[in-house]
Order: C-alpha cells, then sequence, then structure tokens
C-alpha cells in the first residue's frame, strides 16, 4: 500500500548571439514571445555542465555541423582544452577542478578567425553558495514571481529598471533582487534563464546587492522527474545530448543542479517574508532556519530524486529504519496541498487573516510576499500584508518596493511597456 500509495502521488531574443558579452542585447521595445522558429540553442541556451572524474563533463550545441573546441580557464590561464569532432551536438570531459572556472566553448573557428571572440563565455561556481535565510540591508527590492523560462522578458524588465546594462552585467548597486521559484517549465528558455541567474547572483554579491532565488513546486517536479510541463525546446536540447531532461538537472553531478537543490524554500529580507506559495498552517511553527535545516535534509537524501521507484522507497525506508509517517512526511514537505511550495489558500481567500498575522509576528514580517497562485496582475490583498505575484502571463510584470524614511515600503508594479502602477492594499482577494 505504500508503495502505491507514493507512486501515485509523485506525479529569447530572436537576434543573432553574441558570445563574448551574453547572448542578447534589448531592442526599443518589449520582447515579442519567440516559437520554434525563433529558438536558439547556442551558448548557455544549451549548456550542460556536470562533474565527472577527474573533472567536468561539458556538453554543448551548434547550429552549424563543425568541430567543437571548449576551454577551462582558471585565474586567467587555459588549464584545459578539448575539441570533438564535426556535428552539432558536442561534448567533451575536461581535467579541470577550481572553484571558479570560465569555460569558453562553442564551434572551433576557422583558421585566423579569431579564436575566442567567437567562443560562447560562461563563468561556473562548483560549489553554490549557503542558502541564506534571513537577510537585511537592502531600501529597494525588485521582485518575480513564477517567471517559468521567459529569459528575454525578465532581461527586459531589469533593464527597465537599471538593474542589468546591455551586456547583462549588474549595475543594480545595493539593490536586491528576488525570484519567488518556477524557473522551470513551460517557457522555452529554462537553461538559459538558470545560466544567468547563476552568474548574476555572484555579480549582484560583488557588488554589494543580492539576487535571491528560491524553490518553487516545478523545481522540486524537475529535480524529481516530473516533467509534465516541460516545453518543447528544454526536451529538444536534453534529446540532442543524449541525456534525460532531468539528468541536465541532477543535484549531485550538475553544476546547475547542484545550484537550484542549495536553494531555500522561506526567505525574511528585512520585514518581507518571501516564500513561493505560502505559509501554510502546517509549517508555521517552524523557525527559518528549522525550515531550511529540514529542506537541506531532505533534498539531499537520495529518496528525493526517487520518488518513482517503488522498490526505492521501500529499501530506503527499510534500511534507514523509517516508518510510514516520517516516510510520509519527506514527501509531504515538498509536494502536498500545504507544503511551502504548493499552498494557495492566501491568495484564494480572504477569511485567513488570523493566520496570516499569526505566521507574520512569528516570523517578524510586515508583509508576506508570494507566487504560485496566478493572478491577472500583481495585487496586495489584507490590507497590504500579502503580495500575490505569480502572473496568469508569466514575467509581464515585477514587483518593486522602495523604502520609505517612515519604514514603510513605497510598493508598484513595473510593466513590460515601461509602464508603473501603485498598489494600495485593496484589491479584491478572488482570482
Amino acid at each position: 500500500m505504500l508503495v502505491c500509495a507514493f507512486a501515485a502521488a509523485a506525479v529569447g531574443w530572436t537576434g543573432a548571439s553574441a558570445p563574448a558579452s551574453g547572448d542578447a542585447t534589448p531592442a526599443a521595445g518589449p520582447p515579442p514571445r519567440t516559437g520554434q522558429d525563433g529558438w536558439l540553442v547556442e551558448g548557455e541556451y544549451g549548456l550542460y555542465v556536470a562533474f565527472a572524474d577527474p573533472g567536468l563533463e561539458v556538453r554543448w550545441l551548434t547550429d552549424d555541423e563543425r568541430p567543437g573546441l571548449v576551454r577551462a580557464i582558471v585565474d586567467g590561464q587555459v588549464v584545459a582544452e578539448e575539441k570533438t569532432d564535426p556535428g552539432t551536438a558536442h561534448a567533451a570531459r575536461l581535467r579541470v577542478r577550481a572553484p571558479e572556472i570560465t569555460l569558453e566553448y562553442g564551434a572551433e573557428p576557422p583558421d585566423g578567425a579569431g579564436g575566442a571572440a567567437a567562443l560562447h563565455r560562461t563563468r561556473i561556481w562548483t560549489e553554490p553558495p549557503p542558502a541564506e535565510v534571513d537577510l537585511t540591508g537592502h531600501d529597494s527590492v525588485f521582485v518575480f514571481g513564477d517567471v517559468h523560462g521567459e529569459f528575454d522578458r525578465v532581461l527586459w524588465l531589469l533593464r527597465l529598471a537599471d538593474l542589468i546594462d546591455a551586456e547583462l552585467h549588474w549595475t543594480g548597486g545595493g539593490a536586491a533582487v528576488a525570484f519567488l521559484g518556477d524557473l522551470f517549465d513551460r517557457g522555452e528558455d529554462v537553461t538559459r534563464l538558470l545560466w544567468f541567474i547563476h552568474g548574476l547572483e555572484r555579480e549582484a554579491q560583488a557588488a554589494g546587492g543580492r539576487v535571491i532565488t528560491l524553490l518553487g513546486n516545478h523545481e522540486a517536479m524537475v529535480l524529481t522527474g516530473d516533467l509534465r510541463y516541460l516545453a518543447p525546446k528544454e526536451a529538444m536540447i536534453a534529446e540532442r545530448h543524449g541525456v534525460p531532461y532531468e539528468t541536465m538537472f541532477d543535484p549531485e553531478r550538475s553544476i546547475l543542479g547542484r545550484w537550484v537543490a542549495a536553494k531555500p524554500g522561506l526567505v525574511r529580507l528585512d520585514d518581507l517574508l518571501l516564500a513561493h506559495g505560502g505559509v501554510s498552517p502546517a509549517y508555521a511553527d517552524y523557525s527559518l532556519q528549522e525550515y531550511q535545516d529540514t529542506l537541506a535534509t531532505f533534498i539531499a537524501e537520495p529518496l528525493f530524486t526517487r520518488w518513482r521507484d517503488e522498490t526505492f522507497v521501500l529499501e530506503f525506508a527499510r534500511e534507514m529504519r523509517l516508518d510510514s509517517a516520517r516516510i510520509y512526511r519527506r514527501y509531504d514537505f515538498f509536494f502536498a496541498p500545504e507544503s511551502l511550495l504548493w499552498y494557495r489558500d492566501l491568495v484564494l481567500s480572504d477569511t485567513l487573516g488570523a493566520h496570516l498575522d499569526a505566521v507574520l509576528e512569528r516570523f517578524g514580517a510586515g508583509t508576506h510576499v508570494v507566487g504560485h497562485t496566478p493572478v491577472p496582475t500583481i495585487r496586495e490583498s489584507y490590507g497590504g500584508k500579502l503580495i500575490a505575484a505569480d502572473l496568469l502571463d508569466a514575467a509581464t510584470e515585477m514587483l518593486r518596493l522602495i523604502r520609505r524614511r517612515d519604514g514603510g515600503w513605497n510598493r508598484e508594479v513595473v510593466r513590460l511597456d515601461g509602464g508603473t502602477v501603485a498598489l494600495d492594499g485593496a484589491a479584491d482577494p478572488g482570482v
């Protein structure tokens, strides 16, 4: 019965890339959606990097069927280089291990074509930064709900707010940008978006700013092999690499997978409480650190990626001497309706004011900002104590919070067309 229960429950810019400077430069207006004819796969759009003895496995795609070239650079020096046979899907292993590595990769330039200038460049960090859950010191905060691979739109909104430049580098100074989870699925440029944020968070930190990325339910789904909402282009990238899509984000081997799996599920930023779905009654008694410690423990267990393997679930429970209640606790933590990754009731109801007040008091916050439950436009409810930021049309708006002298926040919505709308806290909680 236990096995059956878990098995049932576990269910771009369109122009040419500019390899060395970030693959995209915003045009004069909001980016259009792109269909299959506009698919980009070169550079970070199709890059997969994983640990492989004794170094790294690198896979990349090219438009032209030519020999490939990949280099690893550490402290300004090329420490490893490999060439591949002609083709459009390339794979190589590099004998390199270092905390920070710059990869140059692409189609091998023709003789006399300028070498590295024709290659894409990506900085990677082999150890993810620690998950920080109690943060302070940012008077400008920009929040995205579920962006679902809408890379172009995210870039455009960041450019509108002067948070990145035309080369896609951080220019936001001490500002903070928060992504409330669900970077994965639906949209066509998930892989490119992940590499972008992977690099941007280091740039922001170096400048005194911050990029915060939370886990959402779609992160948990992809990491555990539930690909129901996978976009066709993302599926094609994995197919051309010859690996299952979830392998590209394996929490043990993949650079991006380890990075995603290390993200927190609940963060307090000054008096803002950030979560993907929201804090339900089932988790209201946790502290910030208790919740993060539980998340880190459960996601590090081999069980986390194996919920669909009925035999493994039973063997794990037997080996770890876990009864069914403790197995269910692990599953529910990520996938139950009251999980912080799935909870919707705060956004869907106007009768949970007492619970919301208790949550805010428990976590020392004044406003709970959540995603997951789609709304037509970013809105406040419960007198401004709750902000719902997930949109029916993903990444068409961004929340901007600017600290006032009296300690409160000026709150407004930034739209793709450059317009802004002030929030007033009086929105109807119905969707």
